[in-house]
């Protein structure tokens, strides 16, 4: 134990800010996992439908009311700005602000047409708004301090933040009847005071409304960034607002908790690409390019059987997560964790994509892919039900994952990289086998010795092959 805390207190504070946004960002997913067993039991299925619903409506009216301005262009803006933080923090934020205000009034303006639209009252509406309002303040000032490098106080503010909400929204729910508007109001209200502090604590020291470089800098970096946000997110979230609705509302609340299931594993998977993905640059650097496919088809023989052994515990993972009235949900479980796969297989052309600065056709891929995604919901939900859109989000993600295959290539013909780069054949053959073992496991919900069968040949394999598993990690640490 001293030997760990003497090689930690010898990192850089880089590494250490490193570390504790990574630890913060797994305690922060836990939580958020833990409180879902809560809701589902507390909460109706229509009750947790309409609050999955509201969630995904707050991220694309954020796209809409802020333009996403404290993500990325902002951590730009910090670095180009060194000097003048302070100025520049208060002046993009006040931008926010303004953005945010514009879209309130045209909301105030034609308030029936836009609740007709998204199946939310006023009431949630306005709290909508309110988050627009605060959330970006918590937003700004955690981006500064990642990039100062004062990690103590954001962890803290982030930990206190995702405790507080489950905790306080559970305690209002068991009080009152409408239980979702509980847990809404929670998030409300903590992010409300920790967002109001934060706001003055990112304008105190130099205030500025409007600098014209830094607004026409940020809307120049955002606003053609706002189709390829929307696209995301309605090809993450849709799903639940045409499933509520076509169907209802505890049929998007049951899909809810499948997804959010699913959506475990991409956590596994960021971890993993955020190892492998300086590996490939390095090598790519070095030209040595003969070292990458075999890496990247182990990783991804890794990725697909931790997969597949969600898809086989489908049954008891939505029994802990949610009470029978969601066993449903264990349906939808199978081509979304399959969709969870299908974003680690293409992350790979991303990769390369990122290395050579080239990454202006993914916007194009993600728009066609969202398109084609509330196409096929609206044409086969009321054909063949809600549990199909677990397969037009996987059809979905196929579909991206071959745009972005041939934009890849495309790249590495243009920068004289073989395109051997990655060994497709085996990757699509991996996949192949992929879908045939989701399928078996899928019929096994109805078959358990197939299902528990399949679990301990998985469990024997990765024991007898460790040593290769081990090998393989290894080699990305070179």
């Amino acid at each position: 134990m001293l030997k760990i805390i003497k090689k930690y207190n010898s990192i850089s504070v880089q590494a250490k800010a490193a570390i504790w946004y990574t630890v913060c960002n797994l305690i922060q997913k836990g939580i958020s996992l833990i409180a879902i067993p809560l809701y589902t039991r507390i909460l109706t299925p229509e009750q947790y439908g309409s609050y999955t619903v509201f969630l995904s409506w707050l991220e694309i009216f954020e796209i809409i009311a802020t333009f996403r301005i404290s993500w990325g262009g902002y951590i730009v803006g910090l670095t180009k700005y060194e000097h003048d933080r302070d100025r520049y923090t208060s002046s993009v934020q006040c931008l926010g602000f303004t953005l945010t205000s514009i879209v309130l009034a045209i909301y105030l303006i034609i308030p029936d047409l836009i609740n007709s639209i998204t199946g939310l009252n006023f009431g949630l509406t306005l709290m909508i708004f309110s988050l627009l309002y605060t959330t970006p303040s918590i937003s700004f000032w955690t981006a500064r301090q990642r990039v100062e490098y004062r990690y103590q106080a954001a962890v803290a503010v982030t930990m206190i933040s995702s405790i507080l909400i489950p905790i306080l929204g559970v305690a209002v729910a068991l009080t009152i009847d409408q239980k979702q508007n509980a847990i809404i109001g929670a998030r409300v209200l903590v992010h409300g005071v920790i967002g109001l502090c934060l706001m003055l604590v990112n304008c105190h020291k130099r205030f500025c409304f409007f600098n014209k470089e830094y607004w026409k800098r940020s809307l120049k970096f955002n606003g053609p960034l706002l189709p390829y946000y929307l696209s995301t997110v309605l090809l993450n979230s849709s799903d639940r607002i045409i499933i509520q609705n076509l169907v209802g509302k505890a049929q998007a609340g049951i899909y809810g908790v499948a997804y959010s299931a699913s959506m475990v594993m991409s956590l596994f998977n960021s971890s993993i690409n955020s190892s492998l993905q300086p590996w490939i640059f390095a090598k790519m650097k070095e030209k040595q390019y003969k070292e990458i496919p075999s890496v990247i088809n182990s990783l991804l023989v890794l990725v697909a059987g931790v997969n597949l052994m969600l898809i086989a515990f489908a049954p008891e993972a939505i029994a802990i997560l949610a009470p029978p009235q969601y066993a449903e949900a264990i349906w939808v479980v199978p081509p979304l964790a399959a969709s969870v796969f299908v974003m680690f297989f293409y992350q790979h052309f991303v990769n390369i994509e990122f290395y050579f600065e080239d990454s202006k056709m993914i916007a194009i891929a993600s728009i066609g892919s969202a398109l084609l995604n509330v196409a096929l919901n609206y044409l086969l939900i009321p054909v063949a039900g809600y549990l199909i859109a677990g397969y037009t989000t996987l059809l979905s993600y196929l579909v991206f994952a071959f745009a972005h295959y041939v934009f890849m290539r495309r790249i590495c013909k243009k920068n004289g990289c073989p395109v051997e780069i990655v060994n497709i054949r085996q990757m699509c053959l991996i996949m192949l086998v992929f879908f045939i073992l989701m399928g078996i496991l899928t019929f096994g919900y109805t078959v358990v010795l197939v299902r528990y069968g399949f679990i301990l040949i998985v469990l024997a394999t990765a024991v007898v092959k460790r040593n290769f598993i081990v090998q393989k990690i290894k080699e990305l640490k070179k």
